[in-house]
């Protein structure tokens, strides 16, 4: 087990990462997420094209233009996503460095914003251990 010092350092460099994945999603620079979080490389399914992380990047934004433009022409109101919040992320003391060394994985959950409101789908951040660095990929639930 590691000590308190590292177990703090990991928990602050998992919501640095967060904060990054989720103000470059509001910046709508989807491509950029390839170097912060990626989505997992599924995404890449809706720009029919091969399964790479920056081809998930742009599935995952085209997904989220449309997403967010059929709540918009639905509710006629305007949607976007709001920069981090820590209020949005679920308590990241809940994360586990014990269990990502033993399952090479854990998860936190970021639940984004719209001008304030709270939207309909949330961020399962995956967080896991390769080549002895802490990576992470999210997906989105519905």
């Amino acid at each position: 087990m590691r000590d308190k010092m590292i177990e703090s350092e990991f928990k602050t460099k998992a919501q640095e990462l967060i904060k990054l994945m989720v103000d470059t999603i509001a910046d709508k620079e989807y491509t950029k997420l390839v170097s912060s979080i990626p989505p997992k490389s599924s995404w890449a399914s809706f720009i029919d094209t091969e399964q790479t992380s920056e081809n998930a990047c742009l599935g995952f934004g085209k997904w989220l233009i449309e997403q967010l433009a059929m709540w918009e022409e639905y509710e006629d109101k305007k949607f976007a996503v709001d920069h981090f919040q820590k209020s949005c992320m679920e308590n990241i003391d809940a994360m586990d460095e014990a269990r990502l060394e033993i399952d090479n994985r854990d998860i936190v959950c970021y639940r984004p914003t719209s001008f304030g409101e709270e939207l309909d789908f949330w961020f399962e951040i995956e967080f896991f251990i390769e080549n002895g660095q802490i990576k992470a990929v999210f997906d989105v639930n519905i």
